[in-house]
């Protein structure tokens, strides 16, 4: 029995049920028979397992210990399980053996109830083979803003590696790709875990190593991607180290060059346009070359192809770049867009460069993935400045999954405009306050990687 597939048919199946009881008496046909599909399949699954646990922690979904994910085919069912607990104030539900009909469609009833009815009623009323645990007052799980000491430790440890990689190509020394595919491996395992914890750390952005922290944000988003697209383990590791490796060829491109602040002329931007070309040299000049190797080549010369056929290398009509090389494609502008380089010192604003994304869907990118890679980091993405109607101006930690555009924030200035350490505020369970818009946190000092390490 896989407890993931049981895990996502399960929620597939409670979700019409939920719905039915909203529009439908509790006696109608609909409800009756979309309650009897439910019950049938956990039938099968209590031979197999005692009871069948959902706990919702750091705005994740777990069934029977194994985190939910968030994926195309199942994005709706889980987003609303997510908001319909969270709303409710409900940490984690288990159903037991012996589970019926009328059980189940009564309580599937109570869940459209609010968050003080319901935390009401399920205390009054016992069910035989329901369990519910709510939040207690005033706790909304501070787990979500834990630390993250391990994710931390992969993010550097992969720098570290992506930094001695190229390096090693700089100087010409002998280089061996294993050391990378062990902490590509770590960021898949950091992305099943917990992918909105370790985007939090794409958001540092080092100007005189903007080399290695680009290409190691790239591999990090792509991942995270990829996840969301429902790659498996393998497919992950291939996409990872191809975006780790995406910019690879710039290692035959003058420093000078590639750090310039003025703008290029056409002479440089044609030198600068062959890192492509130069990308496919540099990964067949590496030890251990196999099937992963090939598909970083790959990318590294596709990864400038654009969508409706431009983009550079020039290619042939009839070639269509990969699956891999349109997610790196991606990754690889939204990260460029909001990094401070030389000839761009203030960089794009997250939300705007989600935006230049959305906009040229179709034309530079993948609209299906243009459209998953904004659902992915949210209308203001992890480390985006807001100004509130309070006054206040806070920093994004955290999506939430099941309201994209109202995020969790920490208030970092005042209403004086003076910096703190301040609240940490849901905006998804405090609705009383609103954005105002995105802002530059140049204009306050900030540096909102800081509000991450």
């Amino acid at each position: 029995m896989n407890v993931y597939i049981a895990g996502k048919t399960v929620v597939g199946l409670l979700y019409p049920l939920c719905r039915a009881v909203q529009v439908y008496d509790i006696n109608n046909n609909v409800v009756i028979n979309t309650g009897q599909k439910l019950i049938e399949y956990t039938q099968d699954l209590f031979s197999a397992m005692a009871s069948l646990d959902f706990v919702r922690y750091r705005d994740y979904i777990f069934f029977n210990k194994q985190r939910l994910k968030y994926e195309i085919d199942s994005y709706a069912n889980l987003q609303f399980m997510n908001s319909l607990f969270k709303n409710l104030g409900i940490k984690s539900v288990s159903f037991s053996r012996g589970l019926t009909q009328a059980e189940i469609i009564q309580f599937a009833n109570m869940l459209k109830e609010d968050r003080a009815s319901f935390q009401k009623n399920i205390a009054d009323r016992k069910y035989e083979h329901i369990t519910v645990e709510c939040l207690k007052q005033g706790e909304e799980q501070d787990e979500m803003f834990e630390d993250g000491q391990v994710a931390k430790r992969t993010y550097f440890k992969a720098l570290k590696v992506t930094k001695n990689l190229m390096q090693n190509l700089w100087s010409g020394r002998p280089v061996d790709v294993k050391s990378s595919r062990r902490v590509i491996f770590s960021l898949v395992d950091s992305i099943s875990r917990d992918e909105y914890g370790i985007l939090a750390l794409t958001t540092i952005k080092n100007f005189d190593e903007y080399t290695f922290n680009h290409s190691l944000n790239v591999g990090i988003l792509s991942l995270a991607l990829g996840q969301r697209i429902g790659l498996d383990r393998k497919n992950l590791a291939r996409l990872g180290t191809a975006g780790l490796m995406h910019d690879i060829g710039k290692v035959e491109i003058s420093r000078d060059l590639i750090n310039k602040i003025q703008k290029l002329d056409d002479d440089e931007w044609e030198t600068l346009k062959l890192h492509s070309n130069y990308g496919v040299r540099e990964i067949l000049k590496t030890r251990g070359l196999d099937e992963i190797s090939m598909i970083a080549i790959t990318v590294a010369y596709q990864h400038h192809w654009n969508y409706d056929g431009t983009g550079y290398p020039i290619r042939e009509s009839d070639e269509e770049p990969t699956l891999f090389s349109k997610i790196v494609r991606i990754c690889d502008s939204y990260d460029a867009m909001t990094t401070a380089r030389g000839y761009q010192p203030v960089p794009y604003l997250p939300h705007f460069a989600l935006r230049v994304i959305w906009s040229n869907q179709n034309r530079l990118f993948d609209p299906i993935l243009a459209k998953v890679f904004t659902q992915l980091l949210g209308i203001y993405p992890v480390g985006s400045c807001l100004e509130l109607d309070t006054g206040e101006v806070a920093v994004v930690m955290r999506q939430n999954p099941s309201t994209i555009d109202r995020p969790s924030v920490k208030i970092i200035i005042d209403r004086s405009k003076e910096k703190i350490d301040g609240r940490t505020i849901d905006l998804a369970a405090e609705k009383g306050v609103k954005i105002i818009r995105p802002t530059y946190p140049q204009l306050y000092g900030i540096n909102p990687a800081s509000y991450f390490l």
